[in-house]
This record gives C-alpha cells, sequence and structure tokens, in this order.
C-alpha cells in the first residue's frame, strides 16, 4: 500500500510538471518580446539621437535578435533582407525569438523593412511605431503566459490525480 501511494505521489507530481512544461512556450515567448523591445528602445536612441548607421546600432542594442541581424547585413544587405535571413534561426528552439507567433514576426518584418531607408525623423516614426506594436503584442504575450500558467499546471495536476485515483 505505502508503495502505491509513493508511486500515486510521484503521478501527480509528474502530472503538474508537464503542465508547467507545457506552459513555458507562452512565457518563453513573452521573455524573448521583452528582450526585443528593450533592444528596439537602444536601437532608437542609437539612430535618431546618435546618428549611429542601422549596422553599427543593431550590433550595439544589446538584443541578440538585433545582432544577428546586424550580423547578416554586413554582406551589404539591407536590413529587411537580413531579418529574412535569419528569421528561422532567430525564432527556433533556443534562439533569441523562440516562440513567435505570426503576429509578432509580422511586426518585426514591418520593423526592418524600411528600417535605415530614410531620415532621421521618419526612422523615429517607423521605431516608435515599431514599439507601440510590440508593447502591444508583449501584454497580450504576457496574459496568455499566466493564463497558461493556471490553465495547465491545474489540468496536469488533475490528470495526475486522476492516474494517482487509478493506481490506488
Amino acid at each position: 500500500m505505502e508503495v502505491r501511494v509513493a508511486l500515486a505521489l510521484c503521478v501527480v507530481l509528474c502530472g503538474a510538471l508537464c503542465g508547467k512544461s507545457l506552459s513555458d512556450g507562452a512565457r518563453r515567448r513573452a521573455q524573448a518580446l521583452r528582450g526585443i523591445i528593450e533592444g528596439v528602445r537602444r536601437l532608437r536612441v542609437r539612430m535618431t539621437s546618435m546618428f549611429e548607421p542601422v549596422q553599427s546600432a543593431l550590433q550595439h542594442a544589446e538584443c541578440p535578435a538585433l545582432a544577428m541581424v546586424a550580423e547578416a547585413m554586413a554582406g551589404g544587405k539591407s536590413a529587411g533582407e537580413a531579418w529574412s535571413s535569419v528569421r528561422a534561426r532567430a525564432v527556433r528552439r533556443g534562439g533569441p525569438a523562440e516562440g513567435f507567433l505570426d503576429a509578432d514576426r509580422q511586426a518585426m518584418e514591418r520593423l526592418f523593412e524600411r528600417l535605415g531607408q530614410s531620415g532621421r525623423e521618419e526612422q523615429d516614426l517607423l521605431i516608435a511605431d515599431a514599439l507601440a506594436s510590440l508593447e502591444s503584442l508583449y501584454k497580450d504575450a504576457q496574459s496568455k503566459a499566466a493564463e497558461a500558467d493556471r490553465l495547465y499546471v491545474t489540468l496536469g495536476l488533475l490528470i495526475g490525480l486522476m492516474l494517482a485515483l487509478i493506481v490506488i
């Protein structure tokens, strides 16, 4: 009987941990968006206040996703072309933009599409628009991550309890 109780407790714990694992994807998306927002803010300062060229500003934005774009621009590509070439690496598991949804990718594409191709004021407007879009997506990602934490952890715990009842 004691072995069954111990096994039941392990099953309940495993169910809760599986639920936590499922909710981690939503949390990683929110963290990735937060990092990119901070990087884009630094990019805005460097490009519009310090008048740095786009590639240099991307390198110094302290954001891995933006740094990847800067590296891809080394061959003379525009920011949009560079983002297109690194997007697949950036959004895969373990990448700096892990868990991005289509809306997140589209916001990044709108930013990089015209980045570095106009004057300071237009760049400021472009980056401000991208920041507003990314911040909206971040708020949505935060709420979805909180919802996923509540839903999946509870669901995993309940499934673990159900399986524990079967074991006992």
